[in-house]
């Protein structure tokens, strides 16, 4: 089996021990940064707005996955829908919660609610189109049955090590 996994910066460190995991236990994986194969409107950089998928196509057509990785709700998702193969989708928050408060708080401005607002359209066609919602705790499993209830959810436990405290 190959898993290609697509990744936002802040949780690449737990993406990276989770594909050299499976690579030990003989899943084939790739893990990549998702911006840097696709990206788009919103985006802060405005020349992302005009990509054309070249590259996300490159690499389905290279790598041949499976199943599809993501831990956010954005472009690589999309692209991974688009391109018919299963896609499982990391659920770190209570997504739900956090657009009902970024819309009365921090993206209030016109420009900062269209791109709120194209971010809840990708989220609710990736939840929807996803094989599967993985969410990283019970609560947020509840969560996700309660706003995807005809959706297959489970448990994504990450583990912590804690050496990584003590240096």
């Amino acid at each position: 089996m190959r898993l290609l996994i697509g990744g936002s910066s802040s949780f690449f460190f737990h993406l990276k021990e989770f594909s050299d995991t499976l690579n030990r236990l003989g899943v084939e994986s790739k893990l990549v940064f998702d911006a840097d194969y696709t990206d788009g409107f919103p985006s802060r950089k405005i020349r992302n707005w005009f990509q054309t998928g070249k590259k996300f196509t490159k690499l389905i057509d290279e790598f041949k996955p499976d199943a599809i990785f993501v831990d956010r709700q954005r472009h690589f998702g999309i692209a991974a829908l688009k391109s018919n193969i299963p896609l499982f989708v990391l659920l770190r928050g209570h997504y739900w919660s956090e657009l009902y408060w970024n819309k009365r708080t921090m993206y209030k401005t016109f420009h900062k609610r269209i791109a709120l607002l194209q971010w809840d359209k990708f989220a609710k066609e990736i939840f929807n189109g996803a094989t599967a919602i993985l969410p990283i705790c019970r609560y947020l499993e509840k969560v996700a049955n309660e706003y995807l209830p005809h959706k297959a959810t489970d448990v994504f436990f990450e583990g912590i090590t804690a050496s990584r405290w003590y240096k």
